[in-house]
């Protein structure tokens, strides 16, 4: 049986116990079915939440200027991260003749839309922040929400290795920054914002959309739902009856509820705290 937890080893030498080691690749690593939903895994789940719901609830408004800042430095280092990532796969793909991975290596999916609008947030002006802000703040703290309990990075790494720790940083990246920008009042989410978060889906899916089509690749699972049980299903239904394209185009109109939802919350939320403090004020 596992350890869950270790006193004088580094991550590193601890990995190495159980046969593998921290950098290990996927094809490396024998006999390794998932580690979904392991002790670590829900501790870290935790975690995550409690740092996301109860954590952030005790910051008063942001200092505007420190957040913008913030945003700046931690945009260029999830850059830094990503082309670390890219890197580190296509060395073992490439070394071990499996050659670059066109299919499912390039930063073409829903979730990485995190990187380009944390740049857009931190460093763009007007509209473009905006909408980068929003979708921040939307579908992509759901995404990161969801990302954190079903890592599928789980089901090819264990829990102590960097594939599995990049997956569930990223996520929880983007769940906690888009919860700390709402909690702490640097981004106030309207009706707008519904919208204006589909538009980096939209501009995203005009590149994946043909690359999908042309190789058969899946980015922002939008060709065949691949890793998820209920998409697959879905695409393959469709795609027997020659009618893809209906599952691409319901997977991205998906979004848009998603955005709603949020909002839909977030307003509700901050209704209820207003009427709160106007009674405390009033009594």
């Amino acid at each position: 049986m596992r350890r869950l937890f270790f006193t004088d080893m580094d991550m590193f030498s601890f990995a190495r116990l159980f046969g593998y080691g921290f950098f290990d690749y996927k094809y490396n690593i024998p006999d390794f079915s998932s580690d979904m939903f392991c002790a670590e895994h829900i501790i870290y789940i935790v975690l995550v939440y409690l740092t996301g719901f109860v954590g952030f609830a005790f910051y008063k408004r942001a200092d505007h200027e420190k957040t913008t800042k913030f945003l700046k430095v931690f945009s260029i280092l999830m850059v830094l991260f990503e082309l670390t990532k890219i890197s580190w796969e296509s060395y073992y793909d490439i070394t071990t003749g499996r050659g670059f991975n066109y299919f499912g290596l390039l930063p073409v999916y829903t979730c990485s839309l995190f990187i380009y609008t944390l740049l857009g947030a931190a460093w763009g002006r007007g509209r473009v922040r905006e909408v980068c802000l929003a979708f921040i703040t939307t579908v992509g703290l759901i995404y990161g929400a969801i990302g954190v309990v079903y890592c599928n990075g789980l089901n090819f790494y264990p829990f102590w290795t960097f594939g599995a720790f990049y997956s569930l940083f990223f996520h929880s990246a983007m769940f906690l920054t888009g919860m700390y920008l709402l909690v702490s009042g640097y981004y106030t989410l309207g009706a707008r914002d519904i919208l204006l978060s589909f538009i980096p889906i939209v501009l995203l899916a005009l590149v994946a959309i043909p690359i999908n089509y042309a190789i058969g690749s899946d980015y922002m699972l939008i060709y065949s739902g691949g890793g998820v049980p209920i998409y697959e299903d879905l695409a393959s239904s469709l795609a027997e009856k020659g009618l893809r394209p209906i599952y691409t185009l319901i997977m991205l109109i998906t979004h848009i509820p998603i955005a709603a939802l949020v909002v839909g919350v977030y307003k509700a939320v901050t209704a209820a705290i207003g009427r709160r403090a106007a009674a405390a004020d009033q009594g």
